[in-house]
Protein backbone atom coordinates (compact mmCIF):
# COMPACT_ATOMS: atom_id res chain seq x y z
CA UNK A 1 0.00 0.00 0.00
CA UNK A 2 2.61 2.14 0.96
CA UNK A 3 4.27 1.04 -2.33
CA UNK A 4 1.76 1.78 -4.74
CA UNK A 5 0.12 5.17 -2.65
CA UNK A 6 3.43 7.30 -3.18
CA UNK A 7 4.20 5.99 -6.62
CA UNK A 8 0.43 6.94 -7.25
CA UNK A 9 1.07 10.49 -5.60
CA UNK A 10 4.05 11.15 -7.61
CA UNK A 11 3.27 9.90 -11.00
CA UNK A 12 -0.38 11.60 -10.74
CA UNK A 13 1.84 14.86 -9.93
CA UNK A 14 4.47 14.38 -13.17
CA UNK A 15 1.20 13.74 -15.13
CA UNK A 16 -1.00 16.28 -13.54
CA UNK A 17 1.96 19.26 -14.26
CA UNK A 18 1.92 17.94 -18.23
CA UNK A 19 -1.58 18.10 -18.39
CA UNK A 20 -1.44 22.31 -16.76
CA UNK A 21 1.45 23.37 -18.94
CA UNK A 22 -0.19 21.64 -22.18
CA UNK A 23 -4.05 22.82 -21.37
CA UNK A 24 -3.58 25.52 -19.45
CA UNK A 25 -0.06 26.86 -19.26
CA UNK A 26 1.50 27.39 -22.83
CA UNK A 27 -1.59 28.45 -24.35
CA UNK A 28 -2.16 31.44 -22.07
CA UNK A 29 1.27 32.21 -22.74
CA UNK A 30 0.84 31.78 -26.73
CA UNK A 31 -2.43 34.32 -27.04
CA UNK A 32 -0.09 36.79 -24.55
CA UNK A 33 2.47 37.13 -26.40
CA UNK A 34 0.09 37.00 -29.84
CA UNK A 35 -2.43 39.83 -28.25
CA UNK A 36 1.54 41.90 -27.91
CA UNK A 37 2.54 41.33 -30.95
CA UNK A 38 -0.35 42.26 -32.68
CA UNK A 39 -1.05 45.30 -30.73
CA UNK A 40 2.25 46.62 -31.61
CA UNK A 41 1.72 45.78 -35.41
CA UNK A 42 -1.97 47.02 -35.52
CA UNK A 43 0.05 50.63 -34.26
CA UNK A 44 2.81 50.80 -36.51
CA UNK A 45 0.16 50.08 -39.22
CA UNK A 46 -2.16 53.16 -37.46
CA UNK A 47 0.69 55.40 -37.75
CA UNK A 48 1.86 54.52 -41.37
CA UNK A 49 -2.04 54.58 -42.48
CA UNK A 50 -2.55 58.31 -40.69
CA UNK A 51 0.87 59.90 -41.65
CA UNK A 52 -1.14 59.59 -45.69
CA UNK A 53 -3.59 62.17 -44.30
CA UNK A 54 -7.42 61.97 -46.32
CA UNK A 55 -6.52 58.83 -47.97
CA UNK A 56 -6.42 57.17 -44.11
CA UNK A 57 -9.93 59.17 -43.68
CA UNK A 58 -11.74 58.03 -47.00
CA UNK A 59 -10.39 54.72 -47.36
CA UNK A 60 -9.98 53.60 -43.71
CA UNK A 61 -7.25 51.51 -41.90
CA UNK A 62 -5.80 48.96 -43.90
CA UNK A 63 -6.72 45.45 -43.50
CA UNK A 64 -3.83 44.61 -41.44
CA UNK A 65 -4.80 46.98 -38.69
CA UNK A 66 -8.19 45.82 -38.96
CA UNK A 67 -7.00 41.67 -38.66
CA UNK A 68 -3.96 42.49 -35.57
CA UNK A 69 -7.01 44.11 -33.61
CA UNK A 70 -9.62 41.86 -33.76
CA UNK A 71 -6.50 38.34 -33.35
CA UNK A 72 -5.45 40.46 -30.03
CA UNK A 73 -8.94 40.63 -28.65
CA UNK A 74 -9.63 37.18 -29.64
CA UNK A 75 -6.46 36.38 -27.81
CA UNK A 76 -7.03 37.87 -24.85
CA UNK A 77 -10.33 36.35 -24.57
CA UNK A 78 -8.52 32.83 -25.09
CA UNK A 79 -6.62 33.52 -22.18
CA UNK A 80 -9.19 34.59 -19.90
CA UNK A 81 -11.13 30.98 -20.70
CA UNK A 82 -7.76 29.23 -20.64
CA UNK A 83 -7.90 28.39 -17.07
CA UNK A 84 -4.42 29.61 -15.95
CA UNK A 85 -4.65 32.46 -14.43
CA UNK A 86 -5.26 33.52 -10.61
CA UNK A 87 -8.72 35.32 -9.88
CA UNK A 88 -6.68 38.74 -9.58
CA UNK A 89 -4.35 38.05 -12.76
CA UNK A 90 -7.92 37.43 -14.46
CA UNK A 91 -9.38 41.18 -12.96
CA UNK A 92 -5.57 42.37 -14.59
CA UNK A 93 -6.49 40.96 -18.13
CA UNK A 94 -9.99 42.18 -17.73
CA UNK A 95 -8.36 45.95 -17.33
CA UNK A 96 -6.13 45.07 -20.02
CA UNK A 97 -9.47 44.11 -22.44
CA UNK A 98 -10.78 47.36 -21.44
CA UNK A 99 -7.81 49.18 -22.31
CA UNK A 100 -7.85 48.04 -25.74
CA UNK A 101 -11.18 48.88 -26.58
CA UNK A 102 -10.50 52.47 -25.47
CA UNK A 103 -7.07 52.17 -27.13
CA UNK A 104 -8.95 51.59 -30.65
CA UNK A 105 -11.40 54.53 -29.55
CA UNK A 106 -8.36 56.93 -29.65
CA UNK A 107 -7.02 55.45 -32.80
CA UNK A 108 -10.47 55.99 -34.49
CA UNK A 109 -10.55 59.47 -33.04
CA UNK A 110 -7.36 59.92 -35.12
CA UNK A 111 -8.77 58.06 -38.41
CA UNK A 112 -11.69 60.71 -37.90
CA UNK A 113 -9.43 63.64 -37.47
CA UNK A 114 -6.84 62.48 -40.06
CA UNK A 115 -6.55 66.30 -42.07
CA UNK A 116 -5.91 67.84 -38.74
CA UNK A 117 -2.26 67.13 -38.37
CA UNK A 118 -2.36 68.76 -34.97
CA UNK A 119 -5.52 66.68 -33.80
CA UNK A 120 -4.33 63.75 -35.42
CA UNK A 121 -0.79 63.61 -34.23
CA UNK A 122 -2.44 64.36 -30.29
CA UNK A 123 -4.81 61.52 -30.18
CA UNK A 124 -2.15 59.16 -32.23
CA UNK A 125 0.22 59.91 -29.39
CA UNK A 126 -2.02 59.29 -26.20
CA UNK A 127 -3.09 55.74 -27.80
CA UNK A 128 0.66 55.23 -28.34
CA UNK A 129 0.71 56.46 -24.61
CA UNK A 130 -2.01 53.21 -23.60
CA UNK A 131 0.32 50.91 -25.52
CA UNK A 132 3.54 51.32 -24.43
CA UNK A 133 4.86 53.01 -21.13
CA UNK A 134 8.42 53.69 -22.97
CA UNK A 135 7.94 54.43 -26.92
CA UNK A 136 10.42 53.24 -29.50
CA UNK A 137 10.26 55.49 -32.98
CA UNK A 138 9.37 53.35 -36.28
CA UNK A 139 12.64 53.44 -38.90
CA UNK A 140 12.33 52.04 -42.06
CA UNK A 141 13.90 49.07 -41.61
CA UNK A 142 11.81 48.47 -38.31
CA UNK A 143 8.20 49.22 -39.20
CA UNK A 144 6.86 47.56 -36.21
CA UNK A 145 8.89 48.09 -33.22
CA UNK A 146 8.76 46.82 -29.66
CA UNK A 147 8.47 48.79 -26.48
CA UNK A 148 10.50 48.05 -23.45
CA UNK A 149 7.94 47.01 -20.85
CA UNK A 150 8.08 49.34 -17.31
CA UNK A 151 8.05 47.48 -13.83
CA UNK A 152 6.41 48.19 -10.97
CA UNK A 153 4.01 51.45 -10.09
CA UNK A 154 4.96 52.36 -13.77
CA UNK A 155 3.38 49.34 -15.18
CA UNK A 156 0.33 51.11 -16.41
CA UNK A 157 0.34 50.71 -20.25
CA UNK A 158 -1.21 47.44 -22.41
CA UNK A 159 2.32 45.88 -23.07
CA UNK A 160 3.32 46.55 -19.29
CA UNK A 161 0.29 44.58 -17.97
CA UNK A 162 0.76 41.91 -20.63
CA UNK A 163 4.30 41.45 -20.04
CA UNK A 164 3.58 41.47 -16.38
CA UNK A 165 1.34 38.70 -16.90
CA UNK A 166 3.49 36.21 -19.00
CA UNK A 167 6.26 37.10 -16.34
CA UNK A 168 3.73 35.49 -13.40
CA UNK A 169 2.45 32.88 -16.06
CA UNK A 170 6.44 31.24 -16.60
CA UNK A 171 6.96 31.61 -12.98
CA UNK A 172 3.95 29.05 -12.52
CA UNK A 173 5.37 26.84 -15.71
CA UNK A 174 8.87 26.33 -14.29
CA UNK A 175 7.91 25.72 -10.97
CA UNK A 176 5.31 22.94 -11.99
CA UNK A 177 8.44 21.99 -14.42
CA UNK A 178 10.95 21.42 -11.80
CA UNK A 179 11.37 18.47 -9.53
CA UNK A 180 10.05 19.45 -6.11
CA UNK A 181 11.38 17.84 -2.44
CA UNK A 182 7.86 15.96 -2.08
CA UNK A 183 8.25 14.76 -5.57
CA UNK A 184 11.59 13.13 -5.03
CA UNK A 185 11.26 11.88 -1.45
CA UNK A 186 7.64 10.07 -2.57
CA UNK A 187 9.90 8.65 -5.41
CA UNK A 188 12.21 7.45 -3.38
CA UNK A 189 10.26 5.99 -1.31
CA UNK A 190 8.09 4.29 -3.72
CA UNK A 191 11.32 2.78 -5.22
CA UNK A 192 11.89 1.38 -2.01
CA UNK A 193 8.58 0.05 -1.09
CA UNK A 194 7.91 -1.48 -4.49
CA UNK A 195 11.49 -3.27 -4.29
CA UNK A 196 10.62 -4.80 -1.21
CA UNK A 197 7.75 -5.59 -1.95
CA UNK A 198 9.24 -8.19 -5.13
CA UNK A 199 11.51 -9.37 -2.45
CA UNK A 200 9.09 -10.28 -0.08
CA UNK A 201 6.87 -11.76 -2.79
CA UNK A 202 9.69 -13.72 -3.92
CA UNK A 203 11.13 -15.25 -1.14
CA UNK A 204 6.84 -15.64 -0.05
CA UNK A 205 6.50 -17.78 -3.00
CA UNK A 206 9.74 -19.62 -2.71
CA UNK A 207 9.01 -20.39 0.99
CA UNK A 208 5.36 -21.74 -0.85
CA UNK A 209 7.13 -24.18 -2.76
CA UNK A 210 9.89 -26.00 -0.11
CA UNK A 211 6.94 -25.93 2.42
CA UNK A 212 4.15 -26.77 0.80
CA UNK A 213 4.90 -27.88 -2.64
CA UNK A 214 3.05 -25.16 -4.13
CA UNK A 215 4.31 -24.13 -7.64
CA UNK A 216 2.47 -21.55 -8.44
CA UNK A 217 -0.04 -19.45 -5.81
CA UNK A 218 -2.45 -17.68 -7.88
CA UNK A 219 -3.14 -15.27 -5.85
CA UNK A 220 0.34 -13.89 -5.14
CA UNK A 221 0.89 -14.55 -8.90
CA UNK A 222 -2.47 -11.63 -9.44
CA UNK A 223 -0.76 -9.49 -6.67
CA UNK A 224 2.34 -9.26 -8.45
CA UNK A 225 0.91 -8.46 -11.76
CA UNK A 226 0.43 -4.91 -11.04
CA UNK A 227 4.48 -4.41 -10.54
CA UNK A 228 4.62 -5.11 -14.44
CA UNK A 229 3.09 -1.61 -14.72
CA UNK A 230 5.71 -0.13 -12.95
CA UNK A 231 8.58 0.31 -15.64
CA UNK A 232 6.16 1.64 -18.12
CA UNK A 233 4.45 4.06 -15.13
CA UNK A 234 8.68 5.26 -14.51
CA UNK A 235 9.08 5.22 -18.20
CA UNK A 236 6.67 7.86 -18.64
CA UNK A 237 7.13 10.00 -15.61
CA UNK A 238 10.66 10.55 -17.25
CA UNK A 239 9.71 11.22 -21.05
CA UNK A 240 6.74 13.83 -19.02
CA UNK A 241 9.79 15.55 -16.74
CA UNK A 242 12.38 15.54 -19.53
CA UNK A 243 9.27 17.54 -21.86
CA UNK A 244 8.49 19.72 -18.85
CA UNK A 245 11.69 21.22 -18.50
CA UNK A 246 12.73 21.75 -22.23
CA UNK A 247 9.25 23.47 -22.26
CA UNK A 248 10.61 26.17 -19.75
CA UNK A 249 13.44 27.67 -22.51
CA UNK A 250 10.83 27.79 -25.13
CA UNK A 251 8.73 29.64 -23.01
CA UNK A 252 11.18 32.21 -22.42
CA UNK A 253 11.88 32.78 -25.87
CA UNK A 254 8.04 32.94 -26.40
CA UNK A 255 7.91 35.80 -24.02
CA UNK A 256 11.26 37.57 -24.31
CA UNK A 257 12.10 37.03 -28.00
CA UNK A 258 9.22 37.07 -30.05
CA UNK A 259 8.91 40.85 -31.57
CA UNK A 260 6.16 42.29 -34.37
CA UNK A 261 8.70 42.41 -36.69
CA UNK A 262 9.74 38.54 -36.85
CA UNK A 263 5.79 38.05 -36.92
CA UNK A 264 5.12 40.56 -40.24
CA UNK A 265 8.38 38.50 -41.75
CA UNK A 266 6.61 35.38 -41.13
CA UNK A 267 3.33 36.60 -42.16
CA UNK A 268 4.80 38.24 -45.44
CA UNK A 269 7.26 34.90 -46.22
CA UNK A 270 4.69 32.52 -45.53
CA UNK A 271 6.72 29.83 -47.52
CA UNK A 272 10.00 30.98 -47.03
CA UNK A 273 10.60 28.16 -44.19
CA UNK A 274 9.59 28.68 -40.15
CA UNK A 275 10.92 31.50 -38.45
CA UNK A 276 12.70 30.15 -35.50
CA UNK A 277 11.50 32.48 -33.09
CA UNK A 278 8.26 33.31 -34.65
CA UNK A 279 5.07 32.62 -32.36
CA UNK A 280 3.85 29.94 -34.31
CA UNK A 281 7.01 28.20 -34.41
CA UNK A 282 7.04 28.19 -31.11
CA UNK A 283 4.07 26.72 -30.33
CA UNK A 284 4.65 24.04 -32.93
CA UNK A 285 7.64 23.02 -30.40
CA UNK A 286 5.82 23.30 -27.20
CA UNK A 287 2.99 21.41 -28.44
CA UNK A 288 4.95 18.92 -30.40
CA UNK A 289 7.16 18.27 -27.38
CA UNK A 290 4.57 17.73 -24.69
CA UNK A 291 2.55 15.53 -26.59
CA UNK A 292 5.72 12.95 -27.31
CA UNK A 293 6.42 13.39 -23.96
CA UNK A 294 4.31 10.42 -22.35
CA UNK A 295 3.38 7.22 -23.52
CA UNK A 296 0.00 7.89 -25.02
CA UNK A 297 -1.29 4.49 -23.61
CA UNK A 298 -1.51 5.25 -19.94
CA UNK A 299 -3.75 8.40 -20.19
CA UNK A 300 -6.47 8.19 -17.59
CA UNK A 301 -4.19 5.38 -15.42
CA UNK A 302 -2.84 7.75 -13.05
CA UNK A 303 -6.23 7.22 -10.51
CA UNK A 304 -6.53 3.78 -10.71
CA UNK A 305 -2.25 3.65 -9.59
CA UNK A 306 -3.46 3.85 -5.40
CA UNK A 307 -6.48 1.71 -5.48
CA UNK A 308 -4.55 -0.72 -7.52
CA UNK A 309 -2.66 -0.90 -5.01
CA UNK A 310 -4.92 -1.23 -1.93
CA UNK A 311 -6.54 -4.12 -3.83
CA UNK A 312 -3.10 -5.99 -4.36
CA UNK A 313 -2.16 -5.04 -0.47
CA UNK A 314 -6.07 -6.85 0.46
CA UNK A 315 -5.18 -9.89 -1.87
CA UNK A 316 -1.56 -10.39 -0.56
CA UNK A 317 -3.07 -10.08 3.38
CA UNK A 318 -5.53 -12.64 2.31
CA UNK A 319 -3.53 -15.22 0.71
CA UNK A 320 -0.94 -14.68 3.70
CA UNK A 321 -3.53 -15.80 6.07
CA UNK A 322 -4.95 -18.38 4.29
CA UNK A 323 -1.30 -19.86 3.85
CA UNK A 324 -0.47 -19.33 8.00
CA UNK A 325 -3.92 -21.42 8.94
CA UNK A 326 -2.25 -23.78 6.54
CA UNK A 327 1.22 -23.98 7.91
CA UNK A 328 -0.08 -23.65 11.92
CA UNK A 329 -2.52 -26.68 10.98
CA UNK A 330 0.34 -28.81 9.44
CA UNK A 331 2.92 -27.95 12.23
CA UNK A 332 0.28 -28.36 15.22
CA UNK A 333 1.46 -30.98 17.57
CA UNK A 334 -0.80 -34.30 16.67
CA UNK A 335 -0.93 -33.52 12.89
CA UNK A 336 -0.80 -36.09 10.87
CA UNK A 337 1.81 -35.89 7.75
Amino acid sequence: MVAFGTLGWAYSGVRGDSAYLRQRAAPALVDLADARASLLIAQGEAERNLDEGRAAELSGLSERYRTRIARATQSLNQVTRSGALTVAEEQELRVVSALVVDYTGWIGRAQGHATDPVLRDAELTYARSMLCSQTVAATVRNPYPACPAATGSAATSIVDRVTGLEGRLRERLADRAAWGPGAIAASVVAALALALLAAGLWRTVAFLRSRFRIRLSVPLALAALPLLAVPFLTADALLALHAQHETVPVADTLAERTSPRTETVAEERPFAGPEPEAIETLQARIDTGLEDGRLAFLDGVAPFVFPTGLATAALIAGALHAYRREYLAVTRPGATA
